[in-house]
C-alpha cells in the first residue's frame, strides 16, 4: 500500500471538543468578571452546547460523507438550547418551547433520514 495515501481523518470530534473547551473558558471568564452568576452558568453552557451540536449537524449535513447522525445532533442541540434558554428566560412561561423543540427536532430528523 502506498504510504503517501493516508485514510481520511474525521475532523469533527476535534472541532467539537475545541468549541466546548472555548465555551467553558468563556463562561468561566464571564463568571469571574461577574457578568453572569455562578448559579446560572450551567444554563448558558446548555445553550452553548446546543448551539455547538446544531453547528456540528450543519457540518455533517453539508459534508461529503453524507447526513448520517444529523438528526440526532439536531434533536439534542434543540433540546439542550431550549432547556438552558428556558431557565434563563423563566421556565414557568416558556416550558412549551421544550415540546416545540422536540417536535421540530423529530420532523427534521425524519427529513434527514430519507
Amino acid at each position: 500500500m502506498d504510504e503517501s495515501v493516508k485514510p481520511k481523518q474525521d475532523y469533527r470530534p476535534k472541532i467539537t471538543g475545541g468549541l466546548i473547551l472555548i465555551l467553558l473558558g468563556v463562561l468561566f471568564l464571564l463568571t469571574e468578571m461577574d457578568r453572569i452568576s455562578w448559579a446560572d452558568w450551567w444554563a448558558y453552557f446548555l445553550v452553548g452546547l446546543g448551539g455547538i451540536f446544531l453547528l456540528e449537524a450543519l457540518l455533517r449535513a453539508f459534508s461529503a460523507e453524507g447526513r448520517r447522525g444529523v438528526g440526532g445532533r439536531i434533536v439534542a442541540g434543540l433540546i439542550l438550547a431550549v432547556i438552558g434558554g428556558a431557565h434563563l428566560i423563566g421556565f414557568e412561561e416558556w416550558w412549551p418551547l421544550v415540546l416545540i423543540a422536540v417536535g421540530v427536532g423529530v420532523l427534521v430528523s425524519a427529513f434527514f433520514r430519507k
